[in-house]
């Protein structure tokens, strides 16, 4: 008797059961009796413990669809539905495959039962995915929607030569791409579907946690395969090479920790320890803390990851890798440790109901809050985390070995294992740094199997929104440790920022960047198929370098000139070096497409932080809408708005900006786009094989997904109830300048910058481009020969990054080499003149700016002035020495403390396995950098300034029902709501500046460097001397300037930050003799801005080389601030009369709620 396998047995009973269902379902056509089909499904269950398969559940859900009765069948539909998804987790589209069973009509009112989007389904249905694209523009729901038909979509082509590519990453994708994927779930929190927040939450979790798993597991498959295949038969892939080193890495990994303990177990007994086990006393606790084998797979990642950085060609500095690593290590621990505590996502909360109440997931997560920063470890010691990077580089590099493969002069082919690293020293501006360096064969296999480590899973888009920030540490990110600002290891800005959270004094910058976070988008779908088609054929396009550069190298100079040979070398260095940038470049593209194809139907978010300035930055790094053309051309809202004629205008005009027309008024940039509309069409229709209008532009991408949106919008049969999900971009003008002008009331400055109103708007860049040219055709007629070279050639572009940067502190020289770069392309030039012309045009350019905007620039030299007083001055209760002085610290309009972390890092050197390296300790106190201070404060406080008006507006722009995105000071939103964004920004920018900034600032220093003192000096000759001789006699009762020259000791950040009262002098007295000595010294007469002091002391030096040797007399005085610069009439208020449509004043938020500098609320002054 044959007896059938079980496999064949099941699809037997499936195939019996589902003959009959068949039968029955014609007949309930008929009758609506349901009963009959439901007890032969159950029984199919409970019977033979089968589920049946697609074809069952297809018969079901038709016969489901014929009971007569409407309300029982959805919930009959909706059992089913919820059924195949949670025991048979398989994609949903099997089921509408069957399109024998199905036909069109039935799969269309299943659709709207099921409340299915198109965006549940995978791409290999793409006869589903069509029909759902119509049904989708039927339910007129605004969700994601189809405006072209897609395609299949095929695999991305990997880089150069065929192989398992970008596996790892895709790996890492499999909880957006597998739908076969184990998902931990509570069946509480799925009644609302598939596309409930609980389902992507675990989805979430799965994406976070993936990690290192995932690395290893690829790595093992691909050796598994080669072994199956017959080992050496066949190349190996990267993975493999990578499974190798990783299980030779892990017992020699087990013998360091071995030796760990064991060192640690004979100081515990009082036994001898010498200086390499003294080493491990201090790394041996942490380097067990992880498993060996996910310390190897970390370092064998971020190696990786970090080859041809820092300007090291085929390597890394030594340093930053043994950091690099140690870092990660630490990292990972920090994540496992989340993991255990992440009670909000346990499966005794109920997610649906905590993410639909904000104030109830906020509780929820503040519960927690303190557990998990109780059982968190501080940050490990920066010796520590170079000690654990440099053992595991010292194991990779002895156990990584690489095939190479040679020729001998007989033809014969030789295989024998190289160094896969090794570490040397090369030359980087004058100074020698180790390096370590990869074999040329592993560079081959990186270039054409890119494995970039630092595609992390947990730095990806999130599925869900971001978690809302509720501390300075929670926030962003669910399972990966986030912190609201990247704060450069300054841990004075930490210890602020901690109590600045502490106080709730930062719930306005946690809710400007939870809407950051909370703005879903989506892939532009026309947009990645055109680039995926693009990418498969390997071509060179739009910023897309080729797949197999064309190299070819001049010949070798016949001369033996040296001088011939030399340049000849130059030349064939200059295309390796580009070859190897085009590779790069088109690596990093390859994982920006495996990640859009990853979301390609999926709603995403990007959690974002700040920087110290306040700026904020998408945490995901690789991909999202600060990145280049390709990246924003490939991003969309989620949320379609219908765009109205308003804005079907502003799709015309954001069409003409992203073209490069955007110094037209508002009506000739619509011409441009409708005089365009036939290239527009072309563009859309046939992107690739029409005329290719949108190349011509230097944002081809974005042109090209403006073109798709404006030509559906178009064709549509109503354009204005087209839903349209293209952001629409409004840039701001020169938003330094604007700041400047409306701190300065510079009414020239502000027309300048639009702060007027005006349907033409005003371009600054053309304006000092003309400025400069008139001073140019004036010097050439007095016979100036580098103005006659650069008569009638000086263009907008020319001076434009100038312009930009000045108003951030740019410098004379970085100035001098903007302008000489821009210089390189006028070919007319004579190449030894660039230097002089560029010097000569950068201080016309200074003058121009300097005329035009002359307000700005006294308020730039009384920050500048300021900041040096502060950076040259010392708290003298916490006094240790004159070195460390003062960080310049202020608070933002939105409560944020900021504290500028140039300080004189003092290096330490570490001896590793590798080589000695130096590093700088974060925990170390540092002198403050005077200069890097000073220069830096004008530019950081406007960024200040900037990055507030940009979380006040996106909050306003929240509050009005407004969709929101910023890229620093341009904002984006849906097109039918640009004109109400228009008044929120200006609305808010008043907002901002209604108050006296400068006056708050200048208060605020006066609080916070109360009793602080700095040195004068003088020549001990003269008026001046005698005037501070005067001021020492009568202020020597008070003054205890021995204090001042006692014994350095060690100081703590605690004792820098405190702002005790004055301990040197009695406060009358000081100021007293501070006010004389002011006004004795003329040359630091405190009602000059410009005064610097280092100047003098340069002058003093130069007497002292030419022999005039002075002797000087010094004097300690209290720390005071020069006068503001008067304001001039630009009143920013009148700006409110003058917007065109008015906006709910309820949705508008005030950043000064909460925040009275002096006469009320104090600011953060930390004691």
């Amino acid at each position: 008797m044959n007896y059938l396998s079980n496999e064949a047995e099941t699809s037997f009973i499936i195939q019996i059961h589902n003959q009959y269902l068949h039968a029955l379902v014609d007949e309930i056509k008929n009758t609506g009796d349901f009963e009959s089909a439901n007890k032969c499904f159950h029984n199919l269950e409970q019977k033979y413990n089968i589920l049946g398969n697609e074809t069952t559940f297809a018969l079901m859900l038709k016969a489901a669809l014929y009971i007569k009765e409407p309300e029982e069948s959805k919930i009959a539909i909706n059992g089913f539905n919820k059924l195949w998804r949670l025991k048979k987790r398989e994609n949903i589209g099997k089921i509408f495959n069957e399109n024998s069973i199905l036909t069109n009509e039935e799969i269309l009112k299943l659709f709207k039962i099921m409340n299915i989007s198109f965006s549940e389904l995978k791409q290999e249905y793409g006869q589903i995915l069509k029909l759902a694209a119509n049904i989708e523009k039927e339910k007129n729901s605004g969700e994601l929607c189809l405006s072209y038909p897609l395609e299949d979509i095929p695999e991305l082509l990997p880089t150069n030569i065929s192989g398992p590519g970008l596996q790892l990453l895709k790996k890492s994708l499999r909880p957006l791409t597998d739908p076969n994927i184990e998902i931990d779930y509570d069946i509480k929190d799925f009644q609302k579907g598939y596309h409930s927040v609980a389902f992507n939450m675990a989805r979430q979790r799965l994406l976070e946690d993936n990690a290192l798993d995932t690395a290893l597991e690829r790595w093992k498959w691909d050796h598994e395969q080669l072994v199956q295949r017959g080992g050496l038969r066949f190349s190996k892939t990267l993975n493999s090479i990578l499974f190798e080193w990783h299980s030779l890495m892990i017992p020699l990994i087990k013998e360091e920790i071995e030796r760990c303990k064991n060192t640690i177990n004979n100081f515990v007994d009082k036994k001898l320890v010498d200086n390499v086990n003294n080493d491990r006393l201090s790394y041996g606790v942490f380097i067990q803390l992880l498993a060996p084998e996910k310390l190897s797979t970390i370092a064998i990642l971020e190696i990786l990851r970090l080859h041809s950085t820092g300007g090291i060609a085929q390597g890394m500095k030594t340093a930053r890798a043994i950091l690099s690593v140690g870092k990660s290590i630490e990292k990972e621990y920090a994540s496992e440790i989340l993991k255990k505590n992440k009670s909000f996502l346990g499966k005794d909360i109920n997610l649906s109901q905590i993410f639909g109440n904000p104030r109830q997931f906020q509780t929820t997560l503040q519960k927690t809050q303190n557990n998990i920063n109780f059982e968190i470890n501080p940050k490990w010691p920066t010796v520590v985390k170079a000690k654990i990077g440099s053992i595991l580089i010292s194991i990779l590099m002895h156990v990584a070995k690489i095939d190479i493969v040679v020729k001998t002069e007989k033809g014969d082919t030789i295989s024998q294992k190289t160094p896969a690293f090794y570490h040397t020293y090369q030359y980087q501006k004058g100074r020698k740094l180790g390096v370590i360096k990869l074999n040329d064969q592993l560079m081959k296999l990186l270039s054409s199997q890119p494995l970039r480590g630092n595609i992390h899973p947990r730095l990806l888009p999130m599925l869900v929104e971001p978690k809302p920030w509720i501390s300075w540490d929670s926030g962003g990110y669910y399972l990966s440790k986030s912190t609201v600002m990247r704060s450069r290891d300054s841990l004075e800005q930490i210890q602020y920022l901690k109590i600045a959270s502490e106080r709730n004094n930062l719930k306005s910058i946690f809710e400007g960047l939870d809407v950051l976070g909370s703005t879903a988008w989506a892939i532009n779908i026309p947009v990645f198929n055109v680039v995926i088609e693009v990418w498969n054929s390997g071509l060179e396009f739009a910023g897309i370098p080729p797949a197999e550069p064309n190299i070819a190298f001049p010949p070798q100079p016949i001369s033996k000139d040296p001088a011939d040979r030399i340049s000849w070398q130059i030349q064939c260095k200059q295309i390796a070096k580009d070859v190897q940038n085009k590779q790069s470049i088109r690596c990093d593209i390859n994982y920006k497409l495996e990640i859009a194809r990853a979301f390609l139907h999926e709603k995403m978010y990007f959690p974002h932080n700040l920087d110290f300035r306040g700026r904020a930055y998408p945490i995901p790094p690789h991909f999202n809408h600060l990145g280049n053309d390709l990246c924003r051309g490939l991003l969309t809202f989620h949320e379609a708005k219908e765009i109205g004629e308003s804005g079907l205008r502003w799709l015309k005009i954001h069409l003409a900006n992203i073209c490069g027309f955007d110094k037209e008024s508002f009506l000739e940039r619509e011409t441009f786009t409708v005089e365009n509309l036939k290239n527009i069409f072309d563009s859309a229709d046939n992107p690739l094989k029409g005329s290719r209008w949108w190349l011509k532009f230097d944002d081809p991408w974005q042109t090209l997904a403006a073109c798709f949106e404006l030509t559906a919008a178009l064709r549509s049969p109503n354009p204005y109830k087209f839903k349209s999900r293209l952001p629409v971009h409004q840039d701001g003008t020169c938003n330094g300048l604007q700041h400047y002008a409306a701190l300065g009331g510079d009414i020239s400055g502000a027309r300048q910058v639009n702060l007027e109103p005006s349907n033409r708007p005003y371009d600054v860049y053309t304006k000092v481009a003309e400025l400069v040219n008139e001073q140019v055709q004036k010097d050439a007629k007095e016979g100036n020969h580098l103005a006659i070279l650069l008569k009638d050639k000086i263009a907008r572009k020319i001076v434009k990054q100038t312009v930009m940067t000045n108003v951030y502190g740019v410098t004379y020289v970085g100035a001098r080499n903007q302008i000489l770069n821009q210089l390189k392309n006028i070919d007319s030039l004579p190449r030894e003149m660039l230097f002089n012309l560029a010097s000569y045009l950068a201080k016309i350019v200074f003058f121009s700016l300097k005329s035009m905007f002359t307000g700005a620039h006294k308020i730039q030299e009384w920050l500048n002035e300021a900041a040096r007083r502060i950076s040259k001055s010392i708290d003298t209760s916490s006094y240790s020495g004159l070195n460390h002085m003062t960080s310049v610290i202020w608070t933002s309009p939105l409560n944020l403390p900021i504290v500028q972390p140039y300080r004189k890092s003092s290096r330490k050197q570490i001896k590793t396995n590798l080589q000695s390296i130096f590093i700088t300790d974060p925990n170390d106190m540092s002198p403050v950098d005077t200069r890097k201070q000073q220069t830096a404060f004008p530019p950081n406080f406007i960024h200040s300034l900037d990055a507030t008006h940009m979380l006040m507006s996106a909050i306003s722009c929240k509050n009005a029902g407004l969709t929101f995105a910023s890229v620093h000071d341009s904002y984006w939103t849906h097109a039918a709501d640009v004109d109400d964004m228009n008044v929120i920004l200006r609305e808010t920018f008043v907002k901002l500046h209604e108050k006296n900034i400068m006056e708050n600032l200048l208060n605020e220093f006066r609080e916070r460097y109360k009793g602080y003192k700095t040195l004068i000096s003088a020549p001990k000759d003269g008026k001046k001397a005698e005037g501070i001789s005067s001021i020492k006699k009568s202020a020597s009762q008070s003054i205890k300037l021995e204090s001042l020259n006692g014994n350095d000791k060690s100081e703590t950040y605690k004792s820098l930050l405190k702002k005790n009262t004055n301990i040197i002098s009695d406060k009358e007295n000081t100021t007293n003799a501070s006010n004389q000595i002011l006004k004795t010294i003329d040359y630091l007469n405190i009602e000059n801005a410009n005064s610097d002091f280092s100047e003098k002391k340069n002058i003093i030096k130069t007497d002292i080389k030419n022999g005039i040797k002075k002797d000087l007399t010094h004097v300690w005085v209290d720390l005071e601030f020069p006068p503001l610069p008067k304001k001039g009439d630009f009143d920013v208020r009148n700006l409110k009369n003058k917007s065109q449509k008015k906006i709910n004043p309820q949705y508008l938020s005030s950043p000064y709620k909460n925040i009275i500098y002096i006469d009320g609320q104090s600011i953060l002054k930390l004691s």
